[in-house]
């Protein structure tokens, strides 16, 4: 009775947040899409923060370099944050009156793009991820959308580059599904992430505010908090596509998404003011998504223990029958056939499959938007089958770390 009320509270909210959302899709469609300053284009700083990357760095140096921007306005700045492999040496490679390369002691992200951002002179400042790889056009694209002088900052779109094992491709459609719903948040000024593989700012806001907060987990969200905080707009530009590469191992993922989640969670807590903003960023987007961890926590404990409740029960009935449990044909005939039965006997089956149409809505979207030429056909069950169990799993982990107040680490 439980699972099912919850999976009930659960359709509900994702049935109203998907029509609201495509219904503020729907009126960001309708606004004229901001051009970009040919005559007069402002001068712009791309930093670069990196440590330990030589697998990437030469390919995002490169990329940086293929920006369809006035050479007269443009500048590169690397900065090797104390790497102990070839990371510097490859990037001097590249050293010339257009890229400048930095040398500090490691200190973290948010230290090493301080430093960059000291040293540069441009009026907008990109922050790159040392292992993303650009379209040409990006930049003059997010710069267009400073058109306004409350846009302190603009997020790309960003799709996984390659996707080739399970891992991957569950984030591939994770990451598709991001980009309807950024624009979507866009819309209602609502975008509480300004992605560090390719965001941009005004570099006003960090000559009055301050630059990125150093030891933080997710100094990319903490920064779209603060400049939602001070009342300013964060844009999103579809026509800026970056490729990323994601964590291969389930281990690399999971120390991701332990500093992502844990770092979610403390940066909520230092602006819990944002809730009680008359926003849709403090009114929907945020209690959504508080409300959506705690569901899906609890629907997944549920159906786990259910299942092995329901496991446990079906052996013992087997057993008390001589069922053959040798014969693997019989077995699966047998589960199959209870797992049919138990499928299309649910009226909750009804809800999934509106929400399997929803996500492949989103999903078409956002592949219309990045060209992104890979199939989702393999991409999708994984998402629906695995994602769930993963995005609990990560949820428990980050609670009790910060629960326990333990120290997370980078890597």
């Amino acid at each position: 009775m439980l699972r099912e009320l919850l999976i009930y509270i659960a359709s509900y909210i994702g049935l109203f947040t998907a029509i609201f959302y495509v219904l503020g899709l729907r009126r960001r469609r309708e606004k004229k899409i901001p051009k970009f300053p040919e005559h007069n284009p402002p001068k712009v700083s791309i930093i670069i923060p990196a440590y330990n990357e030589e697998k990437g760095i030469a390919a995002t140096i490169k990329s940086a370099l293929s920006a369809d921007y006035p050479r007269d306005k443009f500048e590169i700045i690397v900065v090797d944050d104390g790497s102990t492999d070839n990371t510097y040496k490859i990037a001097e490679k590249f050293k010339s009156k257009l890229v400048r390369l930095f040398h500090k002691e490691n200190g973290g992200k948010g230290s090493a793009l301080n430093l960059g951002i000291s040293k540069s002179n441009g009026e907008f400042i990109f922050t790159m991820d040392a292992d993303s790889i650009i379209k040409p056009n990006s930049v003059k694209n997010q710069i267009a959308y400073f058109d306004k002088p409350k846009v302190m900052s603009v997020a790309p779109i960003i799709a996984i580059y390659k996707p080739r094992n399970i891992l991957e491709r569950v984030q591939q459609i994770e990451y598709l599904l991001g980009v309807f719903l950024r624009e979507a948040f866009a819309s209602l000024n609502a975008i509480h992430v300004t992605p560090g593989a390719f965001s941009s700012y005004r570099r006003s806001f960090f000559d009055k505010y301050g630059g990125f907060k150093e030891n933080e987990l997710v100094e990319d969200l903490e920064m779209a908090l603060r400049i939602q905080a001070k009342g300013y707009i964060i844009e999103n530009c579809m026509t800026a596509i970056v490729y990323t590469h994601p964590p291969r191992k389930f281990r690399e993922l999971a120390i991701q998404r332990r500093r992502w989640f844990v770092g979610l969670l403390r940066n909520i807590a230092k602006y819990k003011e944002l809730f009680s903003r008359k926003t849709a960023l403090g009114a929907i987007v945020l209690p959504i998504a508080v409300a959506a961890i705690i569901i899906s926590l609890a629907l997944t404990s549920v159906a786990v223990v259910r299942a092995l409740i329901n496991l446990r029960k079906e052996l013992l009935m087997l057993n008390s029958i001589n069922f053959n449990f040798l014969s693997l044909i019989d077995f699966n005939k047998y589960s199959v056939g209870l797992f049919l039965f138990s499928f299309f006997s649910s009226p909750i089956t009804i809800l999934a499959i509106v929400f399997v149409i929803i996500v492949i809505g989103y999903l078409y979207f956002a592949k219309s938007k990045v060209k992104e030429h890979s199939q989702i056909a393999i991409s999708l069950p994984l998402f629906l089958v695995l994602y769930s169990f993963l995005f609990a799993f990560w949820w428990v982990v980050a609670f009790l770390y910060s629960f326990l107040d333990k120290t997370v680490s980078w890597r």
